[in-house]
């Protein structure tokens, strides 16, 4: 069974609950369970990059161990899988889907990602590592989900089916008074992608190859580019910094299963200070 390789992992969280019960009077009774159908609310939320490849064969343990965070963290905990390096590129059947992207290729190589499966979470060391294993990725993530956030963000989707066109509209409030600048990112992901995935692990799955795995949390792109645009060089706390962006859908993408997911972060350390999702089909978070 899945669960009883992961049980540790959910013992460890439920030991970060108690350990930082003082910091839980947050609104987060009100989450839901999934990323995509959480009301916006004055919380911190803390995206974990899933640096994958469908022919790695410690992935899907991995990723095993981001879902089990995200669920566990109720919605505070957004995740992007990138598809990116050798491990990711089609193969010969039966690996032959494609889900890497120029964005996830760039950010693999400027962040220095030498094997998979490795993550990153915020974009902000932990330990004195800016890259790590799935190990510590729990730790990672508590170690910064608790905290008050430092700006807000709300997405409004409207998706034209008939001509495939998504117009979203991405509003930001800082609020903290933070020194730098500060750029915002805005990516589509896509769920229920279902090809063959190589494994080892046999509490996730048959073993040397799942030949219908369900990949979710896949980038597909950027909307505004592989690295966003710039919003500010001076935090103003009583603006709200409002983005609108038309986007074509590529004929592969099936629109009920994407989502918006945008981050802001700070333009030179690259941190993200935070980060929502919103589904394609949803009006409004």
């Amino acid at each position: 069974m899945k669960i009883g390789k992961y049980f540790l992992l959910i013992i460890l969280l439920a030991g970060f609950s108690l350990q930082s019960c003082d910091k839980l009077n947050e609104p987060y009774a009100t989450l839901k369970n999934s990323g995509d159908d959480t009301t916006t609310v004055n919380i911190r939320k803390v995206l974990l990059e899933d640096y994958t490849g469908h022919l790695c064969v410690n992935c899907p343990s991995a990723t095993e161990t981001a879902h089990i965070l995200e669920q566990a963290y109720g919605g505070k905990l957004i995740l992007i899988a990138v598809h990116a390096g050798n491990l990711a590129v089609p193969s010969d059947p039966p690996f032959t889907a494609d889900y890497t992207s120029s964005a996830g290729e760039e950010w693999y190589n400027t962040f220095g990602i030498y094997a998979n499966p490795l993550g990153l979470v915020n974009r902000k060391p932990f330990n004195g590592h800016l890259i790590i294993g799935a190990d510590l990725w729990a730790s990672a993530v508590d170690s910064l989900i608790h905290k008050a956030p430092d700006a807000l963000i709300t997405i409004e989707n409207s998706f034209n089916a008939t001509s495939s066109t998504l117009t979203t509209i991405i509003s930001t409030k800082f609020k903290s008074l933070l020194p730098g600048s500060f750029t915002l990112n805005a990516c589509i992901t896509e769920d229920i992608l279902i090809s063959a995935q190589k494994n080892n692990d046999t509490l996730v799955g048959p073993i040397p190859v799942i030949y219908n795995y369900v990949f979710m949390d896949v980038l597909r792109g950027t909307i505004n580019g592989n690295w966003g645009e710039v919003l500010t060089s001076g935090i103003d706390t009583t603006k709200a910094y409002k983005k609108t962006y038309v986007f074509s859908f590529s004929p592969s993408w099936v629109a009920k299963n994407c989502s918006v997911v945008s981050f802001v972060y700070n333009s030179d350390t690259k941190e993200i200070i935070q980060t929502e999702k919103t589904g394609v089909l949803q009006t409004k978070k």
